[in-house]
């Protein structure tokens, strides 16, 4: 086939590819390639007329994902001017869509609003308080993720759920309190759209005949609420085409609600399902790859496939797993080996942690030797408190009736609207904007008032939607209360306001449509705002996902840190699911390194390996413990002991440049990293074992 849609394919992908009719399962390893056949595939569909491009349906887990899936089937000649009107995106934006144009049928307001954790925390506070409930006792941050946990279910019929009478009274008083502000929380995204289905069958009939075809990435992170959509777009059709692409050995987000059983049921909720297997992996080492197969070997719970190398890849460098004395000794080998190798290409190396408490060591070592790096997963654009802030002016004046947003900037810049006068707003019964104009409230208070509500009191809709903020920001003493602010950052604060005037409300033809793609972007997990910068990426397993580099170090390999600690045997799946996601972010080199010390929480504990370490076939690695032999000495008037065996991992002390780890051995010349001198290479009766 010369289509450009088809060239490079393997076997394996153009048989996952050309296989358009029923029920598809892809079982896509990693780098394996399963963006390349999802845009492929579509392409095949609009390129041989088997659907025109509002007939498919493309669920995706992140706004990144969907926009790079798009970019690229638009770079295919053939279907280029087919592209626009593809139903492509978040599981969330597609249903967020469909309930715009269904707002009636989904007893929902024209205007809705979609409340952020922010605004869940704002309404929790108010619900828990009214309830009579200490919200010390009862915090809002938790009851936030204990509601998107049942929500996430899929069941709407909260009165039938095994809840408990607290949940179910908290429950009912937020959703209730939602509704009088006229908003949804992202749980209810998906739920109302469900429902919408399950009580009006013309709508749902309407949306299963539209989408022909169906395709989902990254489907081992669905939950059940998302299945059940898949499952009523699909209902009563005899044999759907369905096209599900997943990896279950790198199903990670469980805490989440992503329910694993989905990709192994796959074959029993739909009778006749194919499987296609992607094994080939572009990205890394035949050593790489045994080390990761060999690991997830020992899971039960999985479909099972082997991941090979592309044809002339190689094996490689061996997986190498170090032992080190300390936290720190790892920390310093990690960043001097970063220092010694890099040539100036940073961003070629990732440290990749178990958990982000896990950092700090590598922070401080890393700035030690003057090594750039960034902290994936620090605030991100749309977290920062100043973005919040300046999306909650443009909500207010969008949505005058959104009192969450009202609560939020009524005291930036400060006029003197304590609780007090809050409580006095509440007591009438309106919306606070509309209370505000008829409460009897201090002079001081009716001239801050007023002037509050004169900012909003312009024809915004007649402006291009970045002046309207750019003028409502300015107006509302917003912009100048960061100006003549004290504090050290208020300067790049301003620099993030530009940022998204300019760049991103710049895009948009209108407020709402705005508002809807930022109430998106605060849910997604990929919005960082520089991906290229030559810097080392420090960053948690779960946050690599997707991912690549030459060089991974993965440290923290220990028995109650990784595996974490108490976990029980489906938890040990996920974890050992984890490590597999995490060797396979390699393509050239993976380190692996455990401390035999480390501090905790303030305290020095005795660690022992991961039990993964022992579970890697050792034919791809090479370790620096030879067979688990413990090293042995004897005496010797020269330097305190004699080597007679391996002393790779055995701290050492040298006159001139202090403690150090030996981390290998050449004849009588021990390499050892130490404590403030790096590297180096010293002949063994220079060194004192301790």
């Amino acid at each position: 086939m010369n289509e450009s849609y088809m060239r490079d394919l393997n076997d394996e992908q153009m048989l996952a590819v050309t296989t358009v009719n029923g029920p598809l399962l892809v079982l896509s390893g990693a780098g394996t390639g399963k963006t390349r056949v999802l845009t492929s595939r579509i392409a095949h569909i609009l390129y041989n007329g088997l659907a025109r491009p509002w007939e498919i349906l493309a669920l995706t887990f992140t706004n990144k994902a969907a926009n790079e899936m798009r970019f690229r089937i638009a770079c295919y000649n053939e279907v280029t001017h087919l592209c626009n009107d593809l139903w492509m995106g978040t599981f969330h934006s597609m249903c967020l869509r469909i309930l715009r144009y269904n707002f009636m049928a989904a007893g929902l307001q024209r205007d809705f609003l979609i409340f952020g954790e922010d605004d869940q925390k704002s309404v929790l506070k108010r619900v828990i308080t009214n309830l009579g409930l200490d919200t010390k006792e009862y915090n809002p941050s938790d009851w936030v993720d204990k509601i998107s946990n049942i929500k996430d279910r899929g069941d709407f019929d909260f009165e039938k759920m095994n809840l408990s009478d607290y949940e179910r009274k908290i429950l009912n008083a937020y959703n209730e309190e939602l509704q009088k502000l006229g908003g949804i929380d992202f749980g209810d995204i998906i739920l109302f759209v469900l429902k919408m289905f399950a009580n009006n069958n013309e709508i749902l009939q309407r949306y299963q005949k539209q989408f022909q075809y169906i395709l989902v990435d990254e489907f081992q992170d669905t939950n059940a609420a998302q299945m059940n959509l898949l499952k009523m777009l699909t209902r009563d059709k005899e044999s759907p085409n369905i096209c599900c692409v997943g990896d279950d050995d790198q199903s990670i987000y469980s805490w989440r609600g992503a329910e694993i059983r989905n990709i192994l049921d796959f074959e029993k909720t739909y009778t006749g399902a194919k499987i296609i297997r992607l094994e080939t992996n572009y990205r890394s080492t035949g050593n790489i790859l045994g080390a990761a197969n060999s690991l997830i070997k020992n899971n039960m719970g999985r479909l099972g496939k082997d991941l090979r190398t592309a044809p002339g890849t190689g094996d490689g460098e061996p997986v190498y797993i170090l032992t080190l004395p300390s936290d720190w000794d790892e920390a310093k080998y990690v960043s001097d080996t970063i220092g010694r190798n890099a040539n100036g290409n940073y961003s070629s190396f990732a440290i990749l942690i178990r958990a982000g408490s896990l950092s700090r060591t590598f922070e401080e070592e890393l700035t030690a030797y003057g090594i750039p790096y960034k902290l994936i997963g620090a605030t991100k654009f749309y977290d920062r408190a100043e973005i919040r802030d300046a999306i909650a002016y443009i909500r207010l004046l969008v949505y005058p009736f959104d009192d969450i947003s009202f609560e939020r900037i009524i005291s930036k810049p400060r006029r003197g609207f304590g609780d007090g006068a809050i409580a006095k707003l509440r007591e009438t019964g309106a919306h606070f904007m509309d209370a505000l104009k008829t409460v009897k409230l201090s002079a001081k208070q009716e001239v801050a008032a007023n002037e509050f509500l004169e900012s909003f009191d312009f024809d915004w809709k007649n402006m291009a939607p970045k002046d309207a903020v750019e003028m409502l920001l300015e107006k509302s003493g917003y912009l100048k209360m960061w100006r003549e602010s004290k504090d050290v950052d208020a300067n790049e604060r301003l620099e993030h306001i530009r940022e998204l005037i300019k760049s991103v409300v710049a895009k948009y033809d209108t407020l709402p449509m705005f508002l809807e793609h930022a109430a998106l972007m605060m849910t997604d997990d990929n919005d960082s705002e520089s991906d290229d910068k030559n810097v080392v990426s420090v960053m948690t397993i779960h946050a690599a996902k997707g991912l690549e580099f030459d060089t991974v170090f993965l440290p923290g390999w220990e028995d109650g840190i990784f595996p974490n600690e108490n976990k029980t045997d489906n938890d040990l799946e996920e974890e050992r699911r984890l490590a597999y996601v995490a060797i396979t972010r390699a393509r050239k080199r993976a380190i692996i390194t455990n401390a035999m010390v480390r501090t905790v929480f303030g305290q020095r504990l005795y660690q022992k390996p991961s039990r993964f370490i022992g579970e890697i076939d050792k034919t791809f690695v090479k370790t620096n413990i030879e067979n688990n032999e413990k090293p042995k000495y004897v005496k010797n008037t020269n330097n305190g002991y004699e080597k007679k065996s391996s002393v790779v991992g055995k701290m050492v002390s040298h006159k001139e440049m202090g403690t150090g780890v030996v981390i290998g051995v050449n004849g009588e010349i021990l390499t050892v990293a130490f404590k403030t001198r790096g590297i180096k290479n010293v002949h063994y009766n220079f060194l004192r074992f301790l």
